[in-house]
This record gives structure tokens, sequence and C-alpha cells, in this order.
């Protein structure tokens, strides 16, 4: 045996040099030396190898059987080694001092094949015991497992040699194992799995472990306790993250890092890269813009939902572009059918679909940045497979597309005539009496009535997005911001200047009375009232009821209460407005109105893009209201289905898909459907403890997390005084922070005066942003509803704040610009500094 000294990954095999690079770049390893073998030059060694491998092929011997021999010829080979290096080694050991001892052999840790835990590795040897040790790793090259492992990766005898490593043994407090990669085949997550005491603890599943799932982009992470395993340090998992990150800037992306910590210092065991893990397809979930529709956790009666409804409206925008080109338009198929997806209960956009649809668009390359801006998407890195389109088809999408973005306008108003006449027919049809079938045949009639026309909304958001994108290259942001506010007769304003003519009503002297009947009033009997009372202001509610009784945080989901669907929830809104001073209320838009011009080109612009938002805004209002119907009818076959004892609440319907609930509606026994209900809703109530990460991205397939128990990181507050995020509404204001992290538990008196930090907005959260000083979100663009409405509403909004609701608390101080998009932390409302 020889001591090496000049390594290379030829020389000494990955697992070596692996350790000698990371030292190299400054990572703390513990001291080793590599060792080779002269046994592994010898013709005759080499040789005997062949024969044994060919006897085995030829089914001449078992595999036991062929690794018995193989074994007893490298014990006697290890006999006639010459073995001065280790002994020297060894006596230069303190009497104390103990190693480990691995195998580094030349086929191992490579990207094709780990052989992760096939050859022995021996813990705390002394020096007196390397010898044997050493020999112990040589002969477990030939155990069963790691023959099989050969054969199984066409890998021949004579082609193995091993290299041997000693390496100061350090008693680690903590051990793990850090994946920067999901072997599973999610390749954004990183997993860490450390258990007490040394890491063979851990693969030999003697300790308690805990698992560390970790997304970096979102500074997001959760742990999974066992037992008494360790919970690791806020200091100790930053240092894993910072070693990980050097580690993959070494080698590459996905990586299986053994990691100790002895006295709070970490030291790199070993680094091979993460094999098996699929390589095609890549799939890429995105939450950017989808998450303020269906922000949280979403049942399965909704995801079934919108994922028919997705694929309608996008199937109907490619036959707007190819018409008669059937053979294109079979081939997008799995397309339309996975526009979105849902994972842990969460929605996503299956973004690469998406990419895919907008390349058949002329000037694809310049409107997809475009859409990733006005969607917020922050990865904007282009993964989708090539649309292959002929010239002559492409110029013919182009004459199509040039025709209906000219039609828009007029378009858009005519579906919103449509959908009023839509409305009125439902209302005409549907009762709670209606029996089962009906309900069903109202539902499939609303189905095909709307989604026929609908693919005409997205070619009126890529009008708005590319009207207000071309506005940004040739404005400043803070122009921009001018230049779109103010948007005449906005439908997303409508239901609060309507609501706040009710409260005014009320507040009027002449109708004391009916105000001590609001203040007194029950939410037990607001239903009742709401229904039977002949009051003219009663009359008013349930008009308003009628229009905008949708609109409510969550609106887009179906499980989420409306005022429609629990109308006391809308008098309790009246009774938490009418404590407010009447300042805070309002019914015309404070929008300041942009000055027009002197650009004509400025103008043709903002003309364009404020008829997009318009729209857009009216089409969110009308799909609000679709969804109010598509609630009711659903509820009311619960209502039914409880009647007749075939499921136990109501509720329980939205834990149903639509193809099951259609299905098993004429089934008089759901008894083993009532058991999956109560899986799901468990899994779901699971799934609201994960984070919601913003980007998926899997290899090979999507898959469910399905954690035991959750306990969240929490990311420290730090000192930092200022914040930049993307300005939406222009204005200055100073005020105390509100975190909101459920809106259904906020009511009026804690949003009054405040600055809202949120994840995310909604539509429906138009009644609660009309009493706050300003609006911080972590999510959102230009024309993301936090944006729209802050900017009707005439109070300043920041943006793409990220942390925001980790870093700033409840009941402090701040300043927001809301045209500079900088937020700056104070020490009291009178700090000026």
């Amino acid at each position: 045996m020889k001591q090496l000294t000049h390594l290379s990954r030829h020389s000494v095999g990955s697992k070596a040099y692996n350790l000698h690079l990371m030292k190299k770049q400054g990572l703390v390893v513990p001291p080793f030396s590599v060792f080779s073998f002269d046994l592994f030059d010898q013709t005759d060694v080499h040789i005997f190898l062949k024969e044994q491998q060919t006897a085995y092929q030829l089914g001449n011997d078992t595999l036991n059987e062929l690794s018995q021999r193989l074994q007893q010829k490298f014990k006697a080979e290890f006999l006639q080694e010459d073995l001065s290096a280790i002994h020297e080694f060894s006596r230069n050991a303190s009497d104390n001092h103990t190693y480990s001892v691995r195998s580094s052999a030349n086929v191992e840790d490579e990207d094709s094949a780990s052989f992760a835990g096939q050859f022995s590795t021996r813990l705390f040897v002394k020096a007196n015991d390397l010898v044997e040790a050493v020999e112990e790793t040589l002969l477990s090259l030939y155990q069963p497992s790691a023959l099989s492992y050969y054969f199984e990766n066409s890998i021949s005898l004579e082609a193995v040699k091993l290299h041997i490593i000693l390496q100061d043994m350090i008693a680690g407090d903590v051990s793990g194992v850090y994946f920067t990669a999901n072997p599973q085949g999610l390749l954004n997550e990183h997993l860490i799995v450390v258990g007490l005491g040394v890491g063979s603890g851990i693969v030999e599943d003697k300790v308690d472990t805990t698992m560390v799932t970790i997304h970096s982009d979102d500074q997001l992470s959760y742990f999974e306790t066992s037992g008494a395993s360790p919970i690791l340090t806020e200091k100790q998992q930053v240092d894993l993250e910072s070693m990980a990150k050097k580690v993959t800037d070494i080698f590459g992306p996905r990586m299986d890092i053994e990691f100790t910590f002895l006295d709070d210092q970490l030291y790199v065991l070993q680094a091979r890269p993460i094999t098996k893990i699929p390589t095609e397809p890549v799939i890429i979930l995105d939450n950017s813009n989808i998450v303020e529709s269906y922000p949280g956790t979403t049942t399965p009666l909704t995801f079934s939902f919108i994922q028919e409804a997705y694929g309608s409206i996008f199937r109907g925008l490619a036959k707007r572009m190819l018409k008669n080109d059937t053979q294109t338009l079979q081939s997008f198929e799995p397309t339309f059918q996975n526009m979105i997806a849902q994972v842990n209960s969460r929605v996503y956009y299956q973004i690469t679909n998406w990419y895919r649809l907008l390349q058949l668009l002329p000037f694809s390359k310049q409107i997809i940045p475009i859409w990733q801006d006005m969607l917020g998407v922050q990865a904007t890195d282009i993964s989708a497979t090539t649309v292959k389109i002929s010239r002559p088809m492409r110029l013919k999408i182009m004459g199509r597309i040039i025709k209906s973005f000219i039609q828009v306008p007029r378009s858009m108003k005519q579906l919103d005539s449509d959908f009023e006449a839509i409305s009125e027919r439902f209302d005409q049809t549907y009762t709670r009496e209606s029996s089962f079938e009906e309900l069903h045949q109202l539902f499939e009639q609303l189905k095909g009535q709307v989604l026929e026309q609908w693919d005409v909304t997205l070619i009126n958001d890529l009008y708005a997005f590319i009207y207000t994108g071309l506005l940004k290259k040739i404005c400043s942001p803070e122009e921009v911001q001018e230049e779109i506010a103010g948007i005449e007769q906005i439908e997303s304003m409508k239901p609060v200047f309507e609501l706040n003519k009710i409260i005014f009503t009320i507040q009027e002297n002449k109708n004391r009375d009916y105000r001590k009947k609001i203040d007194s009033l029950s939410l037990e009997r607001a239903a009742n009232f709401i229904d039977e009372d002949i009051d003219p202001i009663t009359q008013d509610m349930r008009h308003f009821i009628h229009q905008f009784g949708d609109r409510a945080p969550e609106e887009l989901k179906l499980e989420t209460a409306t005022f429609r669907s629990q109308p006391s929830s809308f008098i309790q809104l009246i009774q938490q407005q009418l404590e407010l001073p009447p300042p805070a209320l309002r019914t015309t838009s404070n929008a300041t109105l942009a000055c027009k011009s002197r650009n004509p080109l400025v103008n043709g612009l903002k003309k364009r893009a404020m008829t997009g938002i318009k729209y857009r805004e009216s089409s969110r209002l009308n799909r609000t209201r679709i969804y109010g119907m598509m609630r009711l009818i659903f509820i009311t076959m619960g209502e039914q289905l409880v009647k007749e004892n075939r499921l136990e609440q109501s509720e329980d319907v939205f834990y149903l898909t639509m193809p099951e609930l259609f299905d098993l509606a004429s089934y008089k026994n759901l008894s083993n459907m009532q058991s999956e209900i109560e899986k799901r809703k468990h899994k779901r109530s699971v799934d609201q403890q994960l984070p919601a990460f913003s980007r998926l991205i899997f290899a090979g397939s999507i898959f469910e997390k399905y954690p035991q128990t959750i306990d969240h990181q929490k990311i420290a507050s730090t000192n930092q005084k200022d914040f930049q995020g993307i300005g939406c509404s222009k204005g200055v204001v100073r005020g105390q922070v509100l975190v909101v992290e459920d809106i259904q538990a906020v009511n009026f008196h804690q949003s009054h005066a405040k600055i809202i930090v949120t994840k995310m907005t909604d539509p429906g959260w138009v009644y609660l942003l009309t009493q706050s000083k300003g609006i911080i979100a972590e999510k959102g663009s230009l024309l993301s509803h936090t944006a729209i409405i802050s900017r009707e509403l005439g109070i300043p909004s920041v943006v793409n704040v990220k942390q925001a609701t980790q870093q700033l608390k409840t009941g402090e101080w701040i300043e927001i610009n809301g045209q500079t998009g900088l937020i700056k932390r104070l020490e009291d409302e009178n700090d000026y500094s």
C-alpha cells in the first residue's frame, strides 16, 4: 500500500477527491490521508476477476458463492500486501486518537451510481486496529450486495479499484445528511436529516431524527421531529445552508452531503451526487398571480371545477388562434388539461404549459416577459419546448390576434351584456327545491354558456398587459402609476361604494330606529331579517347581496362562505362599519385622474391600458358572480344528499370532485365515500400547516407530502431599517403595522387607520382596504388587485416585499412611499430621522 500525496479524481476516486476539493475551497473537512493498494495493479488479479465474472454469468456460481470465492482470494492477497505505509501512519498517531476508515472506489460516488452503503465504513478505529479495518473495507468490495450493484450498473469486476481514506474521527454532538434536492424528485427543495451523535446512528435507524425542509428562494422552512430528535439552532441551519451553497458551487446543484457538528463547529465528512433522480420531464409549478385567487388550501370540488374551467378557456383561446387546424389542437390537449395543478391542497400554474401556449402568439419572445412582469412571475426562465408552427400558419395566427385585439373592447362589452342575461336566467331557474338532476342540468347549462366565450378575457388580459408594459417602457414607474389611476366606473370599487351608501343611509337621523334594529340584530336572526323585512333599506341590502353578495375574501373557492351563502356575515360587516367614524367611509374613488399627456403616443397607450384594466376588473367581478351561482348549486346538492342521509353535512360536498359528485349522487350507499371525505378533511388540515411555497420544480412526476408533525422555522426579525418593493400607488404615509395572516380573523376595528401587511390580497379584501392607511404585500405586480384597488382608493401600496409578514410586526411604526416602493422602519410616530 502507498500513501498518496498528489490527488486527482482518476487516481483516488471521487469520494477522496471531493474531500480534497472541499478542503481546498475552504470548507472545514477533518484531516484525512488516502492510501492505494498494490494488488489492483497485478495482472493475475485482473485475470482472476474476469474469469470469476464469466463463470457467474454462465450460471456456474450463485452470487453468494461468487462473493465467498472473491473474498477468500482478496483476503489472501491482502496478506501479501506491503502494509508499511499503514504501520507508519499508526506509529505517528497519538494514543487516544481514533479514525474513520472509509472506501474511495473508482466507481463510487459518481453521477450514475453512488454505491451508498455498499462498502464497509468503520468508525472510532484506534491506531492499532487500522490494518484490520482496512482489510474489512477491502473485503466489503465483494460482498453480495456490492456485486449485485456492479452487475445492475453494467460494471465489470476488473474495472473496480479501491482506495482507503483514513480520516480523523469527529465524535459529533449532532450529525446528518444534507440533500440539495429532494431525492424523490423535487429539485428546488433542500432536505436535512439530523440526529444525535455520529452519522451511523441515522443510517442504521438507531436514533430519532428530525427532517428539515428548506425552500431557499422563499426563505421558508419547516421541520418534522420524531421522539427525542434534536432541533437545529438558527446558527446551525444558517451554517448548513452556507456550506451547501459552497458545495453546490463546486460540484453542481444536486448533492448528498454528510456532516457533523462538534461544539458548534460544522465539519463536512463527504459529498457525492444524488443519483436516481428522474431527469424528464421537468414540471414547474408557480403560484404567481393565481395565489391571489386561491390563497391557502383548496378543496377537491373547487380544484376539479377550476381545472376544467382553465382547460376549456385555454382550449377556446387555441381554437381562436388555430381555427380548423385540428391536428395541432389535438396535440395541445394534454396541455389544456394541465394548465393548473394542486399539490398539498394548494393551487399552482403549471407554468411550462402556459409558456407552450404563449409561444403560439406572434412576437412571443417580447410578449412573455411582459406577461411575467404583469403577473409578478419572479423566476423568468422559460423551459417550455418550442412549438413548431409553419410560417403560413403563424401569419394567420398573427392576423387573427390583431383582429381580436381590435375587437376586444367591443367583445368585452358584449360579454358583460351576455353575462347579465345569464344571471337573469339563473335567477329564474334556480330554486332550493330543484331536484338533483335539475341542478346538474342547470350547472351544465351555465358552464356551457360561460366557458364557450370566456376565452376573450384572456385576450383582454393580454391587451391590458401589453399596453401597460409598453407604457412602462416609455414612462418612469411613477408616471405609469399616474397614467393608469382613476379608471372610470371600475367594477372592483362598485361594491364598496354601494355598501357605503347603505351605511350612510342607516346613519341618517331619520333612520335612528332602523339603526337600533340593526345594532341589536343577532347573527342567528340575520338571514331571516334580510329575507323578510320590508323596509326600503333592507330591500337595498337584498339588492346589494344579489349584485355583489359573492364578493368576499377567497371568493373563488367554492367552499368560502359569502354574503349570498351566509347573509349573517353581511349584517356583521354593516355592524362593524357603523361603529367607524364617517370620514372612513367612501362613496367615490379617491384616485387622482392623470392630466392628459402632451405625447399622443402616451395618451394612446394609456387609453388602451385603462380600457383593458377596466374590463379585466369587470370580468373578475362577473367571474365571482359565476362562482357564486355554482356555489349555490353545489351547496343545494349537498343539502339534498344530507336529507337523503347520503352525506353527514352539506359542506362535505366540497370534499368530492365534480365527477365523484355527479356519479355518486345516484348511489344509495355513500358510506365508503364518507370515510374518504373524512380522510380528505384531515389531509387538508395538515396541508394548511405547510408553508406556501411559491414555486415547485418536480422531476419525473408531481407528488404529495404526507408530514406527521410540522413545526415552522421562524425567520428572525432583523434590525433592518429600510425595505424595498414595487411602488404601485403614490403617496407617503406613516402608521402602525397590522400583519394579516388570516383575513377571516380580522375585523374593521383592527384595520382602521393601520398599514396592512400581508402575503397577498384578493378582490374580496376591498372592504378591509377602504379602512387602511396603506398596504404592503409580499406578492403582486402593477396590475395585481392590491395595486389597482389601492390606486382607486388613493392609498399608498407597495408589493413584492419579500418576507414582509415575518420582518414587520403588528404595532410597530413605519413609513411607506407608494411611489418609490421604499418602506422605513420608525422608532415611534415622532421619528422623523
